[in-house]
């Protein structure tokens, strides 16, 4: 059956949407309703984003666009993947969207118990990746909460999902609008931000905020405003005042993490990252999802034995072999002051290569920075992108680099 363009969408197993035959109701939001589906399009079954009502309005379809355009453009793992996306006979907008097996975090733990704090770092690092690539192309989530963090079977991987409210923060980018809709509160209570009342303004420090906030309850099972106060009673005794949850992150002190004994038994640097992540003011806090993630990358690394990223040999002129921890993402080698990857070189400041990597189980991709002459690869001239495979090793001013991957999961 397919529903009537007037009335709200209500499909059940067994019904089918166009080409689509529905297998499962999977969730239900305000804006649209989310279905297990098969496709003769696609050779696997696939989560569909059905809107509840037809698009009868600019708003209606200016949102529909937006997570669309965000998703088509990230590639990491650590988000969604969107595989297409149309308008039904109905005049309703859908998303067709790979099929994650597993649950929310919400569902697959048990707030009132602390989480290993390896497996929460892990957790909160690959959600880090997850939003910074949205935050490289100017887009700030808003809506970062358990239920928006998909945990799945298997490995257990954690996926960013819902990008239903992300809002363009950065004036260059062209995929949304601006990230302030006057004084209105944005996202969930719970997990909301300082900035939401000092200048209504979300930046990509600003998910970080809510990230912390969901990282702090993890290790602890509290609420980091409210001291000793069991996190569910916190959430019970402000489920209706959404006013009293956004006082709190304005006015209330955050509570040490070493207050608890969970909190005690942490490294050092990790308590740090955290208090870091849960500052007041959005300039205090790491800029972007990729500043905190290396720290958390640190941390698994040198306390907890976990990589989780690439490691960056170097073997420099001056006899200086520092290795770098890398994270997914975009990276810039060079000297000028845009460059996260450094090499010892005269001249003016300049970059001379970018290196881009989508995270595990992805060859990293080394391209040139015209003028070219400085890279080389296998004892090759650099002229053209090449993947990174492993055992290669590539050499940029004099400095000999190799990228080993992290071990499968």
């Amino acid at each position: 059956m397919t529903a009537e363009p007037s009335l709200e969408v209500d499909l059940s197993p067994g019904d089918r949407y166009g080409e689509f035959d529905i297998l499962e109701t999977l969730g239900k939001g305000a804006f649209a309703r989310v279905f297990r589906a098969r496709s003769p399009d696609y050779p696997e079954e696939v989560a569909l984003k059905l809107s509840r009502a037809p698009i009868t309005s600019e708003a209606m379809a200016i949102r529909a666009l937006r997570e669309i355009r965000i998703l088509q453009n990230l590639r990491n793992p650590y988000v969604v993947h969107i595989l297409g996306n149309g308008m039904g006979e109905d005049e309703r907008w859908y998303m067709v969207m790979e099929l994650l097996r597993g649950s929310t975090l919400l569902d697959a733990h048990d707030f009132d118990r602390p989480m290993d704090p390896k497996r929460a770092t892990r957790l909160i690092y690959e959600a880090l990746v997850g939003l910074d690539e949205a935050h490289e192309m100017g887009i700030v989530h808003r809506d970062i909460k358990p239920e928006n963090m998909w945990i799945g079977r298997g490995a257990g991987r954690c996926k960013v999902i819902d990008f239903g409210l992300a809002r363009a923060w950065d004036p260059g980018s062209t995929i949304g609008t601006d990230a302030t809709v006057g004084h209105m509160l944005i996202g969930t209570p719970h997990y909301a931000q300082p900035e939401q009342v000092h200048s209504g303004e979300l930046v990509p420090a600003s998910d970080v905020y809510s990230l912390g906030v969901v990282f702090y309850e993890l290790l602890t099972s509290r609420m980091p405003l409210f001291a000793d106060e069991p996190l569910n009673r916190v959430r019970e005794r402000l489920f209706t005042k959404p006013l009293a949850w956004l006082g709190a992150h304005v006015k209330k002190e955050l509570v040490p993490v070493e207050r608890y004994p969970e909190g005690r038994g942490l490294p050092e640097t990790l308590r740090n990252t955290i208090h870091w992540m849960l500052q007041k003011d959005p300039a205090q806090r790491p800029a972007r999802g990729r500043v905190a993630a290396e720290q958390l990358a640190w941390v698994l690394h040198a306390h907890y034995g976990v990589q989780v990223t690439a490691m960056l040999r170097t073997a420099r002129p001056d006899g200086t072999n520092p290795s770098l921890l890398l994270v997914p993402g975009l990276h810039e080698i060079g000297t000028a002051a845009t460059c996260a990857i450094d090499v010892p070189a005269g001249g003016p400041p300049r970059s001379h290569a970018r290196l881009m990597w989508q995270g595990p189980g992805e060859d990293a991709v080394l391209s040139p920075i015209e003028p070219v002459g400085t890279v080389w690869v296998n004892g090759h001239l650099l002229e053209a992108p090449v993947r990174l495979v492993p055992g290669t090793y590539f050499d940029i001013a004099g400095t000999r680099m190799v990228l080993d991957y992290p071990p499968p999961e």
